[in-house]
Parts: structure tokens; C-alpha cells; sequence
């Protein structure tokens, strides 16, 4: 109650706080990568547990509060605007200022996270794919090679592979971009990559392994 006081008399807007608080656990943390859950989970901190969207502070001084290196955060931040978890505004005299989103407020649901079917709850535990992915069949050293390409994508791409699955799937089954599950959606993306990182004949060689995409209805 000391530390919470030092942000203020706690009010009926706490509850809110907790709301978005298990959000981002439940929802958000277990899909960013380390550095970046550190460092949202302290901008957090800093702005709604503050009553507020916005905090405005310096690098150096997010730096240490996070235990983390100045380019890993500045990395980590970059991450987290390219995932629209955090916009920022850098002012010259004052530091920058971040404006720190949670999910339920954006306008359209991150391409990172797992798409949820429609009246689905969030649920605390992560998704599980009805099967495992199309590159478990490849070769090992393929195999490798794969993921390793796949790894080393931006964010933002990543995003534009997922926009472009999701739209291919959509006009292919015919219905809204609900009626298709997560294991498919991730199929279609890694076809996408898959065609953009092997040649010709890996590609022959491994082409039946998506041949359910085109058999949906």
C-alpha cells in the first residue's frame, strides 16, 4: 500500500488496472520475445498503473529500471512499435515520450498474437495447433535452414506475411476471416515463406506438404 501510494490514492479505476493487467499476461507476454516482455511490462508500470496511456521518460533512464542494456531496449522498443504495442514521440528536451497500447484498445487485433475464432474467451494458457507444422516433414538440414530464415524476419514483415495469409484464406474459403483456425493460418504463412526462401526444386520437393491449402471449401 506504501509503494501504490507513492502513484496516487488507489480508486475505483484500480480495477481497470488489474483488467489490463491480466490482459497483457494472458495475452500478450507469452507471445514477446524476452527483452521485449521486460520492457513493456515496465512501461506498463510507468503509465496505466499510473492511471494513465502515455509516460514520458528517457532511454537511459528506462534502461536500468529494466536491468537491460541501452541498445537492447532501444531494440526492444522498436520490436514493440512494430507489434502497435507502443507509439513513441521523442522530444529533444524532455526525453520521449511513449504512448503504451494494450489490446483491447487497438482497432484490429496484432497479426503477431494468435487469431481467436469468433465468441472465443481468452483464456491464460497459450494455443495449441490442431498440427504440427509442414516444415517437421522437410529434412533436417532444410529443415534448419527454414526456421533459421524464418527467425531472422522482421516483425514487420512477419505482419505482411500474416495480412496476406489471412486474405488469401478468407477469399478462398469464401466466409469471414474467423472461419479458418490457427494451424491453417500458420500454414499459409509458412508456405509464403517457403516459396521465398527455396528454390526451385525444394520447392518441388516439398509442394504436396501444402496441398491441404487449396483443398479448403
Amino acid at each position: 500500500m506504501e509503494n501504490l501510494s507513492l502513484d496516487g490514492p488507489v480508486t475505483t479505476q484500480w480495477g481497470v488496472v488489474v483488467r489490463a493487467y491480466c490482459e497483457l499476461m494472458d495475452d500478450v507476454m507469452p507471445h514477446l520475445p524476452d527483452n521485449e516482455q521486460i520492457v513493456y511490462h515496465r512501461l506498463f508500470r510507468l503509465s496505466h498503473v499510473r492511471q494513465s496511456p502515455f509516460v514520458k521518460c528517457r532511454y537511459e533512464d528506462l534502461a536500468p529500471q529494466c536491468g537491460l542494456s541501452l541498445s537492447t531496449v532501444r531494440r526492444a522498443v522498436k520490436g514493440l512499435r512494430a507489434k502497435q504495442l507502443v507509439k513513441t514521440v521523442w522530444q529533444s528536451h524532455s526525453g520521449t515520450t511513449f504512448h503504451v497500447q494494450l489490446l483491447s484498445t487497438l482497432p484490429h487485433r496484432p497479426a503477431f498474437l494468435p487469431r481467436r475464432r469468433r465468441g472465443e474467451l481468452p483464456s491464460p494458457g497459450l494455443p495449441r495447433p490442431s498440427r504440427p507444422p509442414v516444415y517437421d516433414a522437410f529434412s533436417l538440414e532444410d529443415r534448419e535452414l527454414f526456421i533459421g530464415c524464418k527467425r531472422t524476419l522482421s516483425p514487420v514483415r512477419l505482419n505482411e506475411l500474416t495480412d496476406e495469409a489471412v486474405d488469401w484464406l478468407t477469399e478462398r474459403i469464401g466466409e469471414d476471416s474467423t472461419a479458418f483456425d490457427d494451424a491453417l493460418l500458420r500454414d499459409k504463412v509458412d508456405e509464403l515463406i517457403f516459396r521465398e526462401i527455396f528454390g526451385v526444386d525444394r520447392q518441388e520437393r516439398y509442394q504436396s506438404l501444402f496441398d491441404h491449402l487449396y483443398q479448403q471449401r
